[in-house]
This record gives structure tokens, sequence and C-alpha cells, in this order.
């Protein structure tokens, strides 16, 4: 709720100094007591009245500003908000997703997707509260990129983790086939698995040249243990 639609009647003693400079400096920068309404509230601390006082100095309207005035969003959130203003995204877009449903770095992924010309329909397959922010970023690139729906969803699957998720994302974006992608999105393999076998099938090894057993074998993995025996195709851990 916002504090200037319900019936308090303000008074000097709620407003602690810092507060009360805020109020000050934006009655000496000539906002218009309507404006100042917006942030002139107890209930928000000197750092969020500064902040809305700021964006409103810097051309935010009565309207869009109103937005910040819900008490429920926090200071990141907010930040996020004004951002996408500033960006021209369009405000009834910003006033749907501008709620206490999607923290900071939701939002940023859901604004991002129409500042990069995302049409809406995309945005909303991926813009629910369900989905973590780096599950939301990974929709988006793909979107952006024109990854196909498939292999999108592919790598958004829950039962992977983030680690997972970034490997099956990263053979897409290098352009494996849908058979390797579904044979690389295996929940068996952990993230350090999925690297190597992703490394393997991006350098034309097919899906039988891997050598699975040996691949078990290794608690550390990362690229400077991969070697290829050219005669058998067969990974090699050193």
């Amino acid at each position: 709720m916002l504090f200037h639609e319900r019936n308090d009647i303000l008074n000097i003693k709620d407003f602690n100094k810092e507060q009360l400079s805020q109020i000050k400096k934006a009655k000496n920068h000539g906002l218009s007591n309507k404006k100042i309404m917006l942030f002139m509230n107890p209930n928000f601390d000197s750092y969020t009245m500064k902040l809305i006082r700021k964006a409103l100095e810097n051309g935010l309207s009565y309207k869009e500003a109103s937005i910040l005035a819900d008490e429920s969003l926090d200071f990141y959130q907010r930040l996020e908000i004004i951002g996408a203003l500033f960006k021209k995204v369009p405000l009834k877009y910003v006033k749907k997703y501008a709620k206490e449903d999607f923290e900071y770095n939701q939002l940023k992924e859901i604004f991002k997707g129409f500042e990069h010309g995302l049409s809406k329909e995309k945005i909303e397959k991926y813009a629910k509260q369900e989905f973590y922010y780096y599950e939301m970023w990974l929709m988006r690139l793909g979107y952006e990129k024109g990854f196909d729906e498939k292999k999108i969803l592919l790598y958004t699957d829950r039962r992977f983790n983030q680690s997972q998720m970034y490997q099956i994302y990263k053979g897409v974006k290098h352009g494996l086939s849908l058979k390797n992608l579904k044979f690389l999105s295996n929940p068996y393999f952990d993230d350090r698995q999925m690297f190597i076998i992703r490394l393997c099938l991006e350098n034309g090894y097919s899906i039988r040249d891997i050598d699975l057993d040996k691949l078990k074998e290794k608690d550390n993995i990362d690229e400077s243990y991969i070697s290829f025996l050219n005669d058998s195709k067969k990974l090699i851990l050193k």
C-alpha cells in the first residue's frame, strides 16, 4: 500500500534528522509537494527517500515514480525499477512485474528482456516467480540467440543445478545436435562430467567414442586433464 493513499496524518516528529534532510533537499530542488509525498513516508529510511528523490529530480514522472512508493519493495528492487524506467521499458510492463513476488535479480532478467527487444510472449515464458534468476538468465539468453524451444527446455529442466544447466546451455550455444544434447542432458552426469562430454562432442567425437567408465574415475576435472587418443578415439584422462 502507498503511504500517501492512506489517511495518516504526518507529523514532523515522525521523521528523523536524515529523513527530514531528504525532504528539505527535495523542496530546495523544486520538487512539487505531490512528488515529495511519494517518498515522504516515515516507514522509508533516508536511503530509500534519497533514491526516490533522485529519480524524480532526474526526470521520472509522478506516474512512473509512484511505482517506487510501494512499501513492499526493497531498495534493490527499486534500483532495478528505476533502471528499467530510464531505459524506456514500457511503464505497463514495469508495473506488471514490479512486485515483491520478484526479487531484484529476477527483475533484472525480466527488464533486460524488454531492453534487448524480446517479445512480451517470450518474456512471459520465463518471467515466473518459480524460476530462479539464473534460470531466467539462461532462458533469456536462449531466446535472444534464437535457440530452438526444445533445446531451451533441455537446459532449464529443474532436475539440474545451476552448473549443469550452464554446461547444457554451452552445448546449445556451440551448436550440438538435439541427439547429442539429449545425451549430455542426463542428471546422472555432474557438471564436471558434462563439461568433459560437451568438449568431446564439440570436437567431433561421437557418443560411442566417450569412455564413461574412465570418466567416473576422476573427481577433479578441468580442461588441463583432457587429451584424446586419436587411434582409438577414446577419451583419456591424464
